[in-house]
This record gives structure tokens, C-alpha cells and sequence, in this order.
């Protein structure tokens, strides 16, 4: 069983980006390797191939993004994600597949996934996306966000507030940011729509994720909701 490796700028001068990958296949991991050439200063510090590994090296490592591929040969990445969504609270979690389905990528979300990325995608695109995270965005279609967000509105409309929690105090933007995230849009449709930059947007997001304790816009919804906020 191999043991994490510095694999990029080991000594990480001036990088705020720090990425663990996660995935069996010797080709990725060097599609990864080739496609953070462009960015010089961020760090991929190790991969595990496995599950198991990942439990033991993945959660103690220091990267603040994941790159997770869900077919893992001895588990499924779901499993990881949720694991890491409760002992790197404040790391994003993205999810690189070849899982295309509505329902895989549903339940990659569900379970604490802040978005996601298909296998055979341009090295741009492997960037763009985590540039996106890291700005507090969520590279996940439109389509798929509103989906996700539906499903959820659904059931969570015949559960009843929670009046024992504590009182969360949203500026006006962060409201209007918050009604937006929980119909499907994404940053740059929010961005849009309020005459502000995705940047702006992305700083109102993570001030709500901060609010409310949670981790992504599946949760944000869940804990506004619980809370009377939408």
C-alpha cells in the first residue's frame, strides 16, 4: 500500500491550494500531474488508489480539495465523501468521474460533495473547476443543481421547523444569495440576476456556509430551511 507523496511544489511558496486525489487509475492520476502544470503554485500533495487507504492517509492530509473518483475497487467514493465531509469540514470536495448518471451524481452530493467534474474533460476544465470551488462556487450543471435542490424542497416541505435552533442573523444580500442557491442557480447565474460579481457571490456563499455550520448548497438549503430562513 503506497504512503501519500509529494508530488508538486513540495514546499508550497505562496500556494493556498492543496489537493489530495483519490482515484485507481495510473492515467488520471497522471491527467492530474499534467493539468496542474498550469498552476505552479498550487500543490497536489498525494493520492491513495484505494478505499482503505484513503480512510487512513486522504483524512489526515492537509489538502483543502479533494479530487474523488466514486468507483474506488474496494468501496465506493460516496462512502469517503462522507467521511470527509465530517472530518474536513472546511475542505471542498470534488468529485472526478466517469459517473454521468442523475443518481450517482445526486447521491455524490447528498453526501457532502461541493461539485463535479466527468473524466475525459480538458485540463482547463479540471482547473476551472476547482478555481470555481475555491471561490466558493459549485461546478455542477444547472440542470442538475435545480434537480437536486427540487428533490430536496420536496421532502424537507413535510418535515417541520426546528424551533430549538439557535437564531442565524442573514444580511439582506446573503437572503437574496440564500432564495437563489435554493432554486438551482448557480454562482454565475446568481451573479447575474443581482448585479454583482461571482466573486461577490462566492463570498456571500461562504459567509452563509459559515452562519450555518454546513459545508455545501445541498446543506446550506437543509439547515435555512430547518431554521424558518426560506
Amino acid at each position: 500500500m503506497q504512503a501519500p507523496q509529494a508530488l508538486h511544489d513540495p514546499e508550497g511558496q505562496g500556494s493556498d491550494t492543496r489537493i489530495y486525489l483519490v482515484e485507481d487509475d495510473p492515467s488520471i492520476l497522471q491527467f492530474v500531474q499534467q493539468a496542474l502544470l498550469r498552476r505552479p503554485l498550487w500543490q497536489l500533495l498525494g493520492h491513495s488508489t484505494t478505499l482503505a487507504h484513503a480512510r487512513r492517509h486522504a483524512v489526515a492530509s492537509s489538502a483543502n480539495v479533494f479530487l474523488v473518483d466514486l468507483g474506488l475497487p474496494d468501496g465506493s467514493g460516496e462512502a469517503l465523501l462522507r467521511l470527509l465531509a465530517r472530518q474536513q469540514p472546511g475542505a471542498e470536495l470534488l468529485v472526478f468521474t466517469v459517473f454521468g448518471e442523475e443518481s450517482r451524481l445526486v447521491a455524490a452530493l447528498e453526501a457532502g460533495a461541493t461539485g463535479y467534474v466527468l473524466k475525459g474533460c480538458s485540463p482547463e476544465a479540471l482547473i476551472d473547476a476547482i478555481e470555481q470551488i475555491r471561490e466558493g462556487g459549485a461546478p455542477i450543471s444547472p440542470l442538475l443543481a435545480r434537480l437536486l435542490l427540487k428533490q430536496f424542497r420536496e421532502v424537507q416541505s413535510t418535515l417541520p421547523v426546528l424551533e430549538s435552533l439557535h437564531e442565524v442573523l442573514l444580511s439582506d444580500r446573503e437572503t437574496e444569495v440564500l432564495q437563489l442557491v435554493a432554486k438551482g442557480y448557480v454562482n454565475k447565474e446568481i451573479a447575474v440576476r443581482l448585479s454583482i460579481s461571482p466573486a461577490t457571490v462566492g463570498t456571500h456563499i461562504k459567509n452563509l456556509y459559515r452562519k450555518l455550520a454546513v459545508h455545501s448548497r445541498v446543506q446550506v438549503v437543509r439547515a435555512a430551511q430547518q431554521r424558518g430562513l426560506l
